[in-house]
């Protein structure tokens, strides 16, 4: 009994403090200074090398617009043997900045899944999977309310969620896990950025790019 008190006291004193990465520092001033447009998250194909039978595609995107809006895409592709599915989630809400820190607050989120008989494994083309994809006529997508807030660090070009998250599902790790000290660019904060923003598989950025 006594050595599991000592055991749960120590995981509760070990494990990292991360509620900061829900809100923005309070002592620095709001701003705006942030380019809008399109910010890409890097994506591997996640299907297996040179599979005949599956095939998946995947991308992640965020639109900052203007009046502090914001859409957040999240897309995937399976194609089957004989058929292919498609699944997409669309959170939209505002955005908050101070200095380098940047909050996406996501208000609503629609979400669409469909299939097909089509089993075309070429690479989707275009920005927009779900026009592209031949869903059925009656195939619409449902929203619901959500208050979803997720802390990101903008380095001037990309945005770096400070928590792995995707497609809003999030996981116990990530930038602000190896961190020591909120809203800090320590030595820690440093390398967890390099670390997971240099990843091979779904690393941890958002890149801004220019599209034609």
């Amino acid at each position: 009994m006594i050595l599991s008190v000592c055991l749960l006291f120590f995981n509760i004193q070990c494990a990292p403090k991360i509620d900061w990465i829900r809100t923005l520092p309070s002592d620095l001033p709001r701003d705006t200074k942030i380019p809008l447009g399109f910010y890409i998250r890097p994506t591997e194909k996640k299907s297996p090398f040179n599979s005949k039978e599956f095939h998946l595609y995947w991308k992640e995107e965020i639109q900052l617009k203007e009046n502090t809006q914001f859409v957040k895409t999240w897309s995937e592709w399976k194609v089957y043997k004989d058929h292919s599915e498609f699944h997409q989630k669309e959170g939209t809400g505002t955005f908050e900045k101070s200095g380098e820190w940047v909050l996406l607050k996501t208000n609503s989120i629609s979400e669409v899944k469909c299939k097909s008989t089509q089993t075309d494994k070429t690479i989707p083309r275009g920005k927009d999977w779900f026009s592209s994809f031949p869903c059925s006529p009656q195939s619409s997508k449902s929203n619901r309310i959500t208050d979803h807030r997720l802390l990101y660090y903008f380095d001037g070009k990309s945005l770096f969620p400070l928590q792995f998250e995707s497609g809003y599902h999030e996981a116990d790790f990530g930038i602000a896990w190896e961190s020591d000290l909120p809203y800090t660019r320590s030595s820690l904060f440093e390398k967890a950025k390099l670390k997971y923003g240099k990843k091979e598989f779904q690393p941890h950025v958002y890149n801004h790019v220019k599209l034609d």
